[in-house]
């Protein structure tokens, strides 16, 4: 639905769409009687019954035009679609429960749409924070916020405001409704013609802006200046909220970091019962690693990296063990695209692999916290040392940081050198 339609919705319909609605979508973007095709269509419909350009009691017979050949059953799937997206409009729509019944289900209670007040103020002050989809619903301001410095194309080709919300109508475009995991955002990112031409600071912002909207995480905005700017921990200026100095400081960070690594070379699962485990044969670690992958098994998982890498058997499996080498060109695939992959295997920088490998291992499959990231990466590549740097500490934020990746022709390379 475009968002001129949409805000000309009342506000508690507007809430339900990004609210209710939007999560009915997500089950239904994961039901496997439907293909992409179908769901879209169906969203169209919803949206086409919601601006009254179609009745309500035609919703039965319009599915019946569902492209392809649908899975289920027509009059189930309309039932279903009346009592959870289409009865609590009732009131806005009218005629619901006439469907309802034609359908063979049993109209239930209706509890009415709350109407809010409005929200049109401004936040409370310039910078705020909160969930993605909770501020578009309550703040209409916050919708028409501008994120980037440059206009971006809408899906007809046409130039548009760089605003939130043509950001997020631009990202479910390229990638289609429902929630997306962090490999589909990176694609996005850094794939999608509006958002590859950005300098790094914007792919920021928006980074966390589709993160919040997909996972519901609660960030820091700042609208201080022309432009949005947002992030996961609040800087100092924001929420008029003061950060001791001593928390800032980088000899008590360093503090700190050393406290969370000797906590994590303490708890690493014991090598030697690994190493049995294996029988005594260190390639047999690998097996015990992807097993241990596939289970979720944070600490074993843990434990076979030390080991692998302190005898210097960790780059050789990540080229040649062809189950590591598989998901990992499947990662750079999706991030850089498919092009990439053919790159990776001609241009194998051994450092660079190390730091792809472990961030498809510890971000995207075992999903660790920024703080046990950085934590455990600079333990890994610190087994052995002068192996290289994988992070730095960024003095301006006040916390470790990547060392960032960029393709140079077809091939890749670091943008800083340490």
């Amino acid at each position: 639905m475009k968002l001129i339609q949409l805000n000309a919705l009342p506000e508690e319909v507007q809430d339900f769409i990004w609210g209710i609605m939007s999560d009915f979508n997500y089950t239904l973007f994961n039901d496997p009687s439907l293909n992409f095709t179908q769901f879209e269509f169906i969203n169209t419909l919803q949206d086409d019954i919601i601006l009254k350009k179609k009745n309500i009691l035609d919703l039965p017979k319009e599915l019946e035009k569902m492209p392809g050949k649908f899975q289920g059953d027509f009059r189930e799937l309309a039932l279903k679609i009346a009592i959870e997206i289409f009865w609590p409009l009732q009131d806005y729509l009218g005629g619901v429960d006439r469907l309802i019944l034609r359908l063979g289900g049993k109209v239930p209670k209706l509890v009415p749409l709350k109407k809010k007040a409005s929200k049109n103020k401004d936040f409370l002050g310039d910078t705020f924070q909160g969930k993605v989809k909770d501020l578009i619903s309550q703040h209409k301001e916050f919708k028409g916020l501008q994120l980037t410095p440059d206009k971006i194309f809408n899906k007809k080709g046409s130039l548009i405001n760089p605003s939130v919300q043509n950001w997020i109508d631009d990202y479910i475009h390229f990638l289609g409704a429902g929630k997306h995991s962090s490999l589909e955002r990176a694609k996005y990112i850094s794939k999608s013609p509006n958002s590859l031409k950005l300098d790094d600071k914007y792919k920021d912002s928006l980074r966390f802006l589709l993160l919040s909207y997909d996972q519901g995480v609660e960030l820091y905005f700042d609208k201080s200046e022309k432009l949005l700017v947002i992030k996961d921990q609040p800087a100092r200026k924001l929420l008029n909220k003061e950060i001791k100095d001593d928390k800032l400081g980088f000899d008590n960070i360093l503090i700190d970091f050393k406290k969370d690594l000797r906590s994590l070379q303490e708890g690493l699962f014991p090598s030697d019962i690994i190493m049995s485990e294996a029988e005594g044969d260190i390639n047999k670690v690998r097996d015990i690693l992807w097993q241990s992958i596939g289970m979720g098994d944070k600490d074993k998982v843990m434990g076979c990296l030390a080991l692998l890498i302190s005898r210097k058997s960790f780059d050789s499996m990540i080229k040649k063990d062809s189950r590591f080498k598989s998901i990992l060109k499947r990662f750079i695939g999706i991030k850089y695209g498919q092009g990439m992959e053919v790159s990776w295997d001609e241009n194998m920088d051994q450092l660079i692999s190390r730091r792809f490998f472990l961030e498809m291992l510890l971000v995207d499959k075992l999903a660790l916290d920024e703080k046990s990231l950085f934590v455990t990466i600079f333990y890994m590549t610190n087994i052995i040392p002068d192996s290289g740097q994988l992070i730095y500490f960024d003095k301006q934020d006040q916390k470790f940081k990547w060392r960032a990746i960029q393709v140079t022709g077809n091939k890749f390379a670091w943008v800083d050198i340490l």
